[in-house]
């Protein structure tokens, strides 16, 4: 066995050095990859929530429009349809129930104005998916 100079145990020890420091290079470059990764991901989830707030904003603005539009009849028919989420026979039949209206009358007289707007805020919808 050959004893080693103190100068190859210098040049040992710089390329031990060189091999850990490209080590801790690379893994600082993963380290920041993984950081811009996660960044995108952030800033594409903030841009769908900035746009579901909007949607829903746009929808509850289109609501509340509808509803103060609406008189009396047209508006427990809107809120039966659009809040309850009741099919039109079901919400016209409970409406003309309470009220002690024909639903003939609500068919032919209310149903047709409030048809418009649920018109209306299904297009809205349509458009902002």
């Amino acid at each position: 066995m050959v004893p080693l100079t103190t100068k190859d145990c210098l040049i040992m020890q710089a390329l031990s050095n060189y091999s850990n420091t490209v080590y801790e290079l690379n893994v600082l470059k993963r380290r920041l990859n993984l950081i811009l990764n996660y960044e995108t991901e952030i800033a594409l989830e903030k841009n769908r929530l900035i746009n579901l707030i909007d949607n829903e904003e746009k929808m509850i603005k289109q609501m509340e429009s509808d509803l103060q539009n609406l008189n009396g009849i047209e508006n427990k028919l809107y809120y039966e349809i659009v809040i309850n989420g009741n099919n039109v026979t079901k919400a016209i039949d409970k409406v003309a129930s309470n009220e002690f209206i024909d639903t003939s009358t609500l068919w032919k007289n209310y149903y047709p104005k409030v048809k418009k707007q649920i018109d209306n805020l299904y297009l809205l919808l349509s458009k902002e998916k």
